[in-house]
C-alpha cells in the first residue's frame, strides 16, 4: 500500500511491560508505525521502532511529539500524580491539533474499587486507593476528548509482567502463596497481555468506538485460588501449599510492614543486590477474597475480542518465568 496507508501511533510509556508489548505488535503489524516514547533513551525493543526520549510531563515536548501521529496509546505508568499531569498535558495538546488524533487511554480495574457482582462499564467508580484515584481523575480527563476509546484491563499477566507474573512466581516457588481457601475464592479478572494489546490495536482502527469505555479481561475468570494452583502447575513449583489464615494474617500484618520499610531502606541505601522476600501486600489479599466480575460483552462485541485460553497464557508465563529464573 501506500505510504499513507501507514498510520503513525506514538505509544506514551513504551519502555514499560504493556507499553513494549503494544511497540513490539505494532511494529510487526502491516498497518502502523509505531513512535516509542519513554524516559529512557531507548527501550529494549526491536529495531525497526523509531524510539523518542520524552517526559510526558513536558507540554512542549508533548507537542512536538504530537506532530504528525494519525494515533496515541497511552500507557504512562507512575504514581497517581505523574498519571493525572501527563494525562491532562496530552489532552490539551491533542485538543489543539488542526486533526486530532484517536487516543486510546490505559485505566484499570482499580477504578470499581470494592464492588461485587458483575461489574460493567455504567458502574460507579468507587476506588479509594491512591492508584484508583489517579485512574478515575484520568478518566475523567479523557472523557473531555471526543476522540477517546479508554480500556479498563484487569489484572494483566504474560510474559514481561514483574507484578502480577513474575512476583506471583517467586511466591509460588517459595510457598508464601498457593491455595488460600475462602480467602483466594475472590474473581481474578485476567487479562492476558497479548489480549489487551489486540484490543488497543482495535481501539485504534475500528470505526464506531470513540468515547466509548471498554473493560478487557477474559470472559470466564478463575478465582485466585485456581490462578494460583494452575499457575504453580505450569511453573513445576508443586505441591502447591495450602496457605492457612493464621499465616495470611502474619504475612499481612505482622511481615508487610517491616518488609516494605526494609525494601525501602535497601533501596534507599542501594544494597539492590539484597534479595529480601518481597512483602505481600494487603491491598492483594483483599483482592483474593473480591467476588468482582467484569462483565466484558461490550469489548467483545465492538472490539471484536477473543480471549487467550487460561491454560495457554499460564504455558507463555510459565515459559518467560523459567527463562527468567535461569539468568
Amino acid at each position: 500500500g501506500s505510504a499513507r496507508m501507514s498510520q503513525r501511533i506514538l505509544v506514551l510509556g513504551a519502555g514499560g511491560f504493556i507499553g513494549q508489548h503494544v511497540t513490539s505488535s505494532l511494529a510487526s503489524s502491516d498497518w502502523a508505525i509505531p513512535l516509542a516514547a519513554g524516559r529512557s533513551a531507548g527501550g529494549a525493543i526491536g529495531a525497526p521502532t523509531q524510539w523518542l526520549q520524552l517526559d510526558a510531563t513536558d507540554e512542549s515536548a508533548l507537542v512536538r511529539a504530537l506532530q504528525g501521529v494519525d494515533g496515541v496509546v497511552n500507557c504512562m505508568a507512575g504514581d497517581a500524580d505523574t498519571m493525572t499531569t501527563s494525562a491532562r498535558l496530552l489532552i490539551s495538546a491533542a485538543s489543539r491539533l488542526q486533526s486530532a488524533p484517536r487516543i486510546v487511554h490505559l485505566s484499570s480495574i482499580a477504578v470499581y474499587g470494592p464492588a461485587t457482582g458483575l461489574v460493567d462499564e455504567s458502574a460507579p467508580l468507587a476506588g479509594t486507593d491512591l492508584y484508583a484515584q489517579g485512574k478515575i481523575i484520568t478518566e475523567q480527563l479523557c472523557s473531555a476528548y471526543a476522540s477517546i476509546v479508554i480500556l479498563r484491563p484487569g489484572i494483566v499477566y504474560g510474559p514481561g509482567s514483574s507484578q502480577w507474573t513474575a512476583r506471583i512466581a517467586r511466591w509460588l516457588f517459595s510457598h508464601r502463596i498457593g491455595d488460600l481457601g475462602a480467602a483466594g475464592d475472590g474473581y481474578c479478572n485476567l487479562t492476558y497481555v497479548g489480549d489487551l494489546v489486540t484490543a488497543i490495536a482495535q481501539a485504534l482502527r475500528l470505526p464506531d468506538v470513540e468515547g466509548k469505555l471498554f473493560n478487557v479481561a477474559v470472559a470466564q475468570p478463575p478465582t485466585w485460588n485456581e490462578y494460583f494452583i494452575r499457575f504453580a502447575q505450569s511453573l513445576g513449583a508443586v505441591p502447591v501449599t495450602r496457605i492457612g489464615r493464621r499465616r495470611l494474617q502474619i504475612e499481612a500484618k505482622i511481615l508487610a510492614p517491616p518488609l516494605k520499610i526494609a525494601e525501602i531502606l535497601a533501596t534507599r541505601a542501594k544494597f539492590r543486590g539484597l534479595h529480601l522476600p518481597e512483602a505481600i501486600p494487603p491491598a492483594l489479599l483483599r483482592l483474593c477474597r473480591q467476588e468482582i466480575r467484569m462483565d466484558v460483552a461490550a469489548a467483545e462485541k465492538s472490539l471484536q475480542l477473543a480471549w487467550t485460553g487460561l491454560d495457554e497464557g499460564l504455558e507463555r508465563a510459565a515459559l518467560w518465568c523459567r527463562q527468567l529464573l535461569r539468568r
